[in-house]
């Protein structure tokens, strides 16, 4: 006869706590390496977004011999006074059609028949592009080419959204959306290198003037790079997050920005703010040089210095980061202290 036996086959309660032990420990073991796997991934595709607008640069270059502009307008009268009367818009607009985005460019209504001012010649006291609803609307339009895979670009922010950097004297102004509208718009973790402080603010910070430059209609050409400090020695593209990187967004960079100065230094997410460069990238904050080639800047202690703390002397990685963001200072000190 046969009989089934009692006993039943199975885990103890012990032996699956022990399993699931060993899975916990072999998760937090992983863990750290799956981080870094995907953040070397994030890293590498923020890399090819920088190289595809510099590309599309220097395809504008092809077009106009010369690179855009960091914002395109009228001179802009002293002090601020009046911008609301300008037509105002940063160099990106004019970079879409070189960035498979010819229809959106297109579908923006112009108030002038030069297209914000661009290549074609400067006409004063225009309404401005964000008067006409139909442009805010196609501000809005979100495009990954803009965006670091690192970072939560499109977080609510609490204060706004900048639509234009612009140096005026000593002073770095910024034009931005407040809410609601300004959490609409679409964003970008780039922008354009204006050097160390512009075109200068006294002959100090002159000399390190940059690609763009940060004034209205200011244009240079890769010849002028060429014959100066070079393609590959000068900043022309970077990486910011556009304002507090840590817990409450207040700000962020739409698309429409135009350019940043480096005086500042490279901030960490917990140093960010709306007027540096900066990222979510572990050591370094990443650029694409006027050759297109893209190389991560160590943060070092570019930050650190007197610009943000008066009396501190400059650092060394300062100086060198303030070298390569301008075209024509003539420095050659070794950069391998704050190249990645």
């Amino acid at each position: 006869m046969f009989r089934r036996s009692g006993k039943r086959k199975g885990f103890t309660l012990i032996e699956l706590l022990v399993v699931i032990a060993i899975i916990a420990l072999l998760m937090a073991l992983l863990l750290p390496a799956v981080q870094k796997v995907r953040e070397a991934a994030n890293k590498m595709l923020c890399a090819s977004n920088l190289r595809q607008i510099g590309i599309a640069a220097h395809n504008y270059h092809n077009d106009y011999l010369k690179l855009p502009a960091g914002a395109w307008g009228p001179p802009a009268p002293p002090g601020f006074a009046g911008y609301g009367n300008y037509n105002l818009a940063g160099q990106f607009y004019e970079l879409l059609p070189y960035m498979e985005q010819d229809n959106l460019y297109k579908s923006f209504v112009s108030t002038d028949p030069a297209h914000f001012n661009g290549p074609g010649p400067m006409t004063p006291k225009l309404p401005p592009w964000y008067n006409s609803s139909i442009n805010q609307t196609w501000v809005q339009t979100r495009m990954k080419m803009f965006a670091c895979p690192s970072d939560t670009l499109y977080e609510q922010v609490s204060s706004g959204a900048f639509i234009l950097m612009y140096i005026d004297g000593c002073t770095l102004w910024g034009l931005y959306f407040g809410n609601p509208t300004g959490n609409l718009f679409g964003r970008t973790n780039y922008t354009g290198v204006m050097g160390g402080f512009g075109d200068g603010c006294g002959s100090y910070y002159a000399q390190w003037q940059g690609i763009f430059l940060g004034k209205l209609g200011s244009e240079v050409s890769l010849g002028q790079l060429t014959v100066q400090d070079g393609t590959s020695n000068t900043l022309m593209y970077g990486e910011g997050l556009g304002g507090i990187g840590t817990g409450a967004r207040d700000f962020a960079w739409s698309w429409m920005v135009g350019g940043m100065p480096t005086a500042w230094g490279l901030a960490n997410p917990n140093q960010s703010s709306w007027n540096v460069f900066s990222s979510r990238h572990p050591a370094v904050v990443q650029f694409c040089f006027g050759d297109v080639s893209t190389r991560g800047i160590r943060r070092g202690t570019t930050w650190s210095q007197a610009f943000n703390n008066p009396g501190n002397t400059y650092t060394s990685d300062w100086a060198v980061l303030q070298q390569l963001a301008g075209r024509k200072d003539g420095y050659n000190n070794n950069t391998s202290a704050i190249l990645d």
